[in-house]
């Protein structure tokens, strides 16, 4: 592996513009020892700059399947230099094919120098690259660092400026200035606080990287059609359901609603505590209405109130904690019964701790059953959990 740090990190973006990038054009070159890229560039020399004319037109050859393949080799063959393993360069190359077609010296190293340059070294780095491989594809070099500029400049720091790249895969590859810019001033206009979008573009990027002007319609349904107003700390996740739905597509949704035993009044009461409610499928909301309001005997009324227990996972959440409380109230081990919404909307060690570690000695098996009902992540938490309270 390539030592990726052996020069250490430049000082600031600024350094790194008026750096000289040292791509050595021979193997003699003087400063190619003390070059991270040493073992490469030595095995595989760039091309001298006078070593041949711009060809015409006519007698550009076709490439040989003999040059495709060297390139692909020394792309390859760089990638694992600078520490991915063969899963990682085989999941790079093939979701970005176009890879392979990228000269190392002249594409690929000045865009590693520029990540290096940032601090971004080691371990960091090969996470950084297969999280984000179009770093490698988009652009040049400059255009690379313009946009980790722009993202830090509103995002704060470049480590965040990643985490938005990762997120979003295709972040860097849009048109930051045209869209982003203009949809964060927008949004600012709206009264959301820098701390708020810069948050809300960590997780969500591609909602701010669209059309302003369809960015800005969306906006305006969120009080027209939600009811749910700017100053609301629910604002921003109603502009993900108006963001995500087309007017027809939300209308189709209270209609949804509507046909399961809700009012209009009832779906907007909903929308505004928990907007993300619209965002569920037919066939999840079908389930929650079954098991709530069909078998433990809820009405519409209380699932409004409580919109959150329509958004978890029947499977992994809902059947194996009420599975739990059956067993107890069966073996009368619990001296009250407790809120569904409660055993619901706990954190998952809060459940183990209080319904199920309680009665090891009664129902040593009750491990056993939660965790075959929760599935097998679940059942291997269970087990670190249950060898290090037990033993």
């Amino acid at each position: 592996m390539l030592n990726l740090c052996s020069n250490g990190v430049q000082g600031s973006t600024l350094l790194f513009r008026r750096r000289t990038l040292l791509l050595p054009h021979s193997a003699s070159t003087g400063s190619i020892a003390s070059d991270p890229f040493e073992g490469y560039l030595v095995n595989n020399p760039a091309p001298s700059r006078g070593a041949a004319s711009t060809p015409t037109l006519t007698k550009v050859p076709l490439r040989k399947s003999s040059e495709k393949k060297n390139s692909h080799n020394s792309t390859i063959d760089f990638l694992k230099k600078i520490g991915l393993d063969d899963s990682q360069v085989e999941k790079i190359v093939n979701s970005h094919p176009r890879l392979l077609r990228s000269k190392v010296e002249k594409t690929l190293i000045p865009k590693i120098r520029v990540l290096q340059d940032l601090g971004i070294c080691g371990s960091e780095l090969i996470s950084v690259i297969v999280s984000n491989p179009s770093l490698l594809t988009i652009g040049s070099r400059n255009s690379l660092l313009a946009k980790l500029d722009f993202l830090k400049s509103i995002l704060g720091s470049v480590e965040n400026a990643l985490n938005a790249a990762k997120k979003g895969k295709w972040l860097l590859s849009a048109n930051l200035t045209k869209n982003l810019q203009p949809n964060f001033e927008l949004l600012k206009s709206y009264g959301i606080s820098d701390e708020r979008l810069q948050k809300f573009l960590l997780k969500n990027p591609m909602y701010l990287c669209c059309n302003p002007k369809w960015v800005q319609e969306s906006l305006v349904r969120v009080e027209q059609a939600l009811g749910i107003p700017r100053e609301s700390g629910l604002f921003l996740y109603g502009f993900i359901v108006t963001a995500s739905l087309s007017k027809r597509e939300l209308e189709l949704k209270f209609e949804l609603f509507k046909r399961h035993g809700w009012s209009e009044s009832d779906v907007l009461v909903m929308a505004k505590r928990m907007p993300q409610c619209l965002l569920i499928s037919e066939i999840k909301l079908k389930t929650g209405v079954d098991f709530f309001i069909n078998k433990l005997g809820y009405e519409i009324s209380y699932l409004t109130a409580r919109p959150t227990l329509l958004l978890f996972s029947m499977e992994e959440r809902i059947l194996p904690r009420y599975a739990v409380l059956q067993v107890l109230q069966e073996r009368k081990l619990m001296k009250k019964n407790p809120s569904i919404y409660t055993v619901m909307t706990i954190s998952e060690s809060r459940f183990l701790d209080k319904y199920v570690l309680p009665f090891k000695d009664n129902l040593p098996e009750l491990y056993e059953a939660y965790a075959g009902f929760a599935g097998e992540q679940l059942a291997r938490q269970l087990r670190i959990i249950k060898e290090s309270k037990l033993s």
